[in-house]
């Protein structure tokens, strides 16, 4: 029988430990940051109203990126020290919960963090739009008149401004359906043209509560001032929803389709029909703080 000296013995120990290493290496402790919520900052009359809706915080660190995290976010980190964070804020692209995205024209924020393992560092960022950003309008339906009234379809009667119900300010727009009128169509008066000249990226801000779906979209017309029908096009829109909501329509992909040199913006309401008939007697759809958003 082989016997083990006291060497041998401390070497099997030795092995033995680093054995125990390999199979249950020691795991780091990470450093913790904490991101509860992304607030808005805007000058209200050049840039309207600070309403958003960002629901994510996309992060780098040292330049390298690292993901996205639902807000509010609590981020494990393994790397300590000085580190360089890049916060962004997300959206859900055309409230679309699987379509998530960096909104393009609200800064990016940079902060330089000391990180220690096992600490949380709470992080409350304030961002503004881009000094690039361009507003092609803003329709806060304060005045009294407003750019919703070039109606396709329905009447100008079943568009009216009202006090009651808003969701900020002192009015708000309302839009009224039934069944001598179950579908409204209705555009900007105003064509608006070099939306995409410096960038693709072309996006409509809503808030709104509805009865009945809405879609949305875009009229394309050439530039030569006559009167036209134009190339319509709908796509993004929402559900029914009883409380006030924000939504980000991307626009983007609709306008180089269209690919005319101006565009209104349309909307379309409607009273949906299940087995030949209208879902619904009445309906009623709340539109405030419309945002024509380009670079």
């Amino acid at each position: 029988m082989k016997r083990w000296t006291g060497a041998g013995i401390g070497i099997l120990a030795m092995v033995a430990l680093a054995s125990c290493d390999v199979i249950n290496p020691e795991e780091d402790i990470p450093a913790y940051i904490y991101v509860p919520d992304i607030e808005l900052q805007t000058n209200n009359i050049s840039e309207g109203t600070n309403s958003e809706k960002i629901t994510d915080v996309w992060l780098s660190l040292d330049g390298g990126f690292l993901g996205a995290y639902p807000l509010p976010a609590l981020i494990p980190l393994l790397e300590t020290g000085n580190r360089e964070l890049i916060l962004q804020a997300g959206i859900k692209d055309n409230g679309i919960n699987s379509t998530p995205e960096i909104y393009p024209f609200y800064e990016s924020l940079t902060y330089t963090q000391t990180l220690v393992s096992n600490e949380v560092d709470t992080i409350r960022p304030v961002t503004r739009y881009q000094d690039a950003a361009k507003f092609a309008f803003i329709e806060n339906f304060e005045r009294s008149a407003h750019l919703f009234q070039d109606v396709r379809r329905g009447q100008l009667s079943q568009i009216q401004l009202v006090t009651e119900g808003v969701f900020e300010g002192s009015q708000s727009l309302r839009i009224r359906l039934d069944t001598s009128s179950s579908v409204v169509e209705v555009a900007t008066n105003a064509r608006y043209s070099e939306l995409t000249k410096q960038s693709p990226l072309v996006y409509l801000e809503v808030n709104y509560r509805s009865d009945v779906p809405v879609v949305f979209g875009v009229i394309g017309h050439e530039a030569n001032g006559l009167p036209s029908q134009g190339d319509i096009a709908f796509d993004p829109g929402f559900s029914p929803r009883e409380d006030w909501n924000k939504i980000y329509f991307n626009l983007s992909r609709m306008i180089i389709d269209v690919n005319r040199e101006e565009y209104q913006v349309v909307l379309q309401a409607f009273i949906p029909i299940e087995n030949g008939q209208l879902t619904r007697n009445s309906a009623e759809v709340w539109l405030d703080n419309i945002k024509l958003v380009h670079f």
